[in-house]
């Protein structure tokens, strides 16, 4: 709108309204317990309810006697785990053909909203593996929800690992980001190499904590206030310590989320993505440890 000698005068029709081709995306979280943790979708792809994991044990080792070699047998002992695809899940989106008409060809508005169901339901799937870690599956715990997580603490719970004869090299830290930036990395030994006679780390930061991955995740359970206290449970945990599989639905990828669409006697088109998998923790609750922070 321009004014001449106060006469003010309007252009409207001929400032149209542009659209952008470029979608302000959702920014996504990261999804790290699918990579992390035991699959073992291999086993269904053909079909199947449920999978048995076997539990072998520790042998005993017996003394041969020199004279005659007689030998004391072991008994078999083993267990078995039972994982079962027991949960499906879905996120639908409906687009009438009228505004599938008014929507510029251009945005690929369907692949973008496809693009972010997918998405969602291997949040689910990540947030549901996480979800198994209760003071039931995770019996040993490193309370620190009163003065956050130390450099003590970390040692606590590798120390803990170890005495159950856990692979440290086969575990990983998961924490919330909050309690990592905020708690661990407060800790100067662990952010500054310089102390162990390197130069200091030039981020400040380190994907590695005493030779241990570290993954930060917003999926982490939240804690059990009225007994563990703090905000989180983050975990140092060994990769068999969970399991899970997908299933594989008809027409389906193999072993993953289904994309399709689906038509009615309404003039419009629902897309469907669905997703079927089961989660189970694997073996004893020495596996991991529950590492409670402050934040």
């Amino acid at each position: 709108m321009n004014s001449i000698g106060g006469a003010a005068q309007t252009y409207l029709v001929y400032r149209p309204d542009v659209w952008s081709p470029y979608i302000d995306r959702l920014f996504k979280e990261k999804l790290t317990a699918q990579k992390f943790f035991k699959d073992y979708s291999d086993y269904v792809t053909e079909g199947g309810k449920s999978i048995m994991i076997p539990s072998d044990a520790i042998y005993t080792v017996t003394s041969v006697t020199t004279t005659t070699g007689d030998v004391t047998g072991n008994l078999v002992t083993d267990t078995r785990t039972i994982l079962d695809i027991n949960t499906w899940k879905a996120v639908t989106r409906v687009f009438a053909d009228f505004q599938a008409a008014q929507v510029a060809k251009n945005y690929r508005i369907k692949e973008v909203y496809a693009e972010n169901m997918a998405h969602a339901l291997a949040k689910s799937l990540d947030t549901d593996l996480f979800a198994l870690a209760t003071a039931t599956n995770i019996s040993r715990v490193v309370n620190a929800s009163t003065a956050g997580l130390k450099s003590s603490d970390l040692e606590a719970a590798i120390g803990i690992i170890e005495s159950y004869n856990i692979p440290r090299e086969e575990c990983a830290f998961f924490f919330a980001p909050k309690a990592y930036y905020s708690e661990v990395l407060s800790v100067q030994k662990l952010y500054d190499a310089s102390q162990f006679g390197k130069a200091s780390l030039i981020t400040g930061n380190q994907d590695q904590i005493y030779g241990v991955p570290v993954f930060l995740t917003n999926d982490l359970p939240a804690s059990n206030a009225s007994i563990e206290g703090g905000a989180h449970r983050n975990l140092l945990i060994h990769s068999r310590a969970f399991a899970y599989a997908l299933g594989n639905l008809p027409g389906g990828t193999p072993s993953g989320v289904r994309m399709q669409e689906k038509a009615s006697e309404n003039l419009r088109v629902t897309v469907v993505a669905d997703i079927m998998y089961g989660v189970k923790k694997v073996g004893n609750s020495y596996r991991g440890v529950r590492l409670i922070s402050k934040n």
